[in-house]
């Protein structure tokens, strides 16, 4: 059988093959899970409303609730102000964590917190404690309540917060990056162990009775590719679910999904493509981890840099590079910093490099699935026949 015909063949075993096997199904499961964590913790964590504070104090002003609830209003927070009996009582519930600031009034004020905690209440407090000083001060002066109280009066400033979506899309890309990174470094070692298995047990040269080298190479790239898709559609079913109930997501990060989806296909076709050819060259499934051990070390490394952000200038670079572009340009699109002419030379390089590699590999199996008895080189492989 020949050309595509032969492709289906091999592609439908696989593909049937995967869906008997445990450890796929696995993998669906986790991807699910964590996707559905993804779209319920953030709501279940901020369902909360705004957060409530406890402050104990001694000797308080009879402005200082008023002023403090007011501080805090900026912030979307609310305070519970309990009187103690004396300043030992404050320090005593501060440390037992019962309260979490403590004011002992006096004619130096101290504030009491743990170390490295709850700043912006203390911050809060502090204004509280500096206008009602103030207060002070104007009415000894002379000025009446109703003087102090408008010259203190200013309208609160307004808070512009620039590019307020960038968290949830730097949150998304990480997450993006992680659920490609696992599936190539997966779904490539399951190629490289199926075409040493198959050539251990000779069931590839029963195979090649049928089909040719390329199409059983390709068949089997096309039909893991499938099964990698099935997978990643287990992990999108949460987010069409939520989006479906009225939920949404980050600005842009939607649209860069739906497009960072084809460099995924594209980096799945390049990396199960290498790791056919370089499956071919072992003798046993034991063998098979070692010899894609320079592409997992590219995975491994990409996904590494990334941790430092995708607008990153390293991660600007290695868009543009085949190996590595599967992961850094998701990544990016989701950030919303790619830019045109880096997507349009990320896809460019991409293909060029799938059809190369595809060729590559196709001379690599060919020649390398039918001799046996010892681990082979990739140099004596690729060396001309005398």
């Amino acid at each position: 059988m020949k050309g595509l015909g032969g492709a289906r063949l091999v592609a439908a075993r696989e593909i049937t093959e995967a869906f008997r096997r445990k450890s796929f199904w696995a993998i669906v499961g986790i991807l699910f899970l964590g996707s559905t964590a993804a779209m319920v913790v953030p709501a279940v964590v901020g369902s909360g409303g705004s957060t409530t504070y406890t402050v104990s104090v001694v000797g308080r002003t009879p402005t200082f609730d008023q002023q403090l609830t007011a501080a805090l209003g900026a912030i979307d927070a609310r305070v519970k102000v309990h009187d103690a009996p004396d300043a030992a009582t404050v320090r005593q519930v501060v440390h037992d964590r019962k309260a979490d600031v403590g004011v002992i009034f006096g004619d130096q004020p101290t504030i009491v917190v743990r170390a490295g905690q709850h700043q912006q209440l203390v911050a809060a407090t502090q204004q509280a404690l500096a206008i009602g000083a103030l207060s002070s001060r104007l009415e000894q002066a002379g000025l009446g309540p109703g003087d102090v109280a408008r010259a203190l009066a200013s309208p609160g400033a307004t808070i512009e917060r620039v590019d307020p979506g960038r968290s949830g899309r730097v949150a998304g890309a990480f997450a993006i990056s992680l659920v490609l990174y696992l599936l190539l470094l997966t779904l490539m070692m399951q190629v490289a162990n199926g075409t040493a298995i198959e050539k251990a047990n000779r069931i590839s040269e029963v195979l090649l009775a049928i089909v040719r080298p390329g199409a059983l190479l390709f068949g089997k790239v096309l039909g893991v590719t499938a099964t990698g898709v099935v997978a990643l559609l287990g992990g999108l079913v949460p987010v069409i679910v939520k989006l479906g109930l009225g939920g949404s997501l980050p600005n842009g990060l939607g649209g860069a999904v739906a497009v960072g989806a084809f460099w995924f296909l594209l980096g799945l076709t390049l990396y199960l493509t290498l790791a056919g050819a370089l499956g071919a060259l072992v003798e046993r499934q034991e063998e098979a981890g070692s010899a894609v051990s320079p592409l997992m070390a590219v995975l491994i490394g990409t996904f590494i840099v990334l941790q430092t952000g995708p607008d990153s200038p390293v991660a600007a670079v290695l868009a543009y590079f085949p190996l590595s572009s599967p992961l850094v340009l998701p990544a990016r699109l989701a950030a919303g910093v790619a830019s045109p002419a880096e997507i349009v030379g990320s896809l460019v390089t991409g293909l060029l490099a799938v059809a190369l590699a595809f060729r590559f590999a196709t001379v690599v199996y060919g020649r390398a699935i039918v001799r046996t008895g010892r681990r082979l080189k990739l140099g004596e492989v690729l060396r001309p026949a005398r």
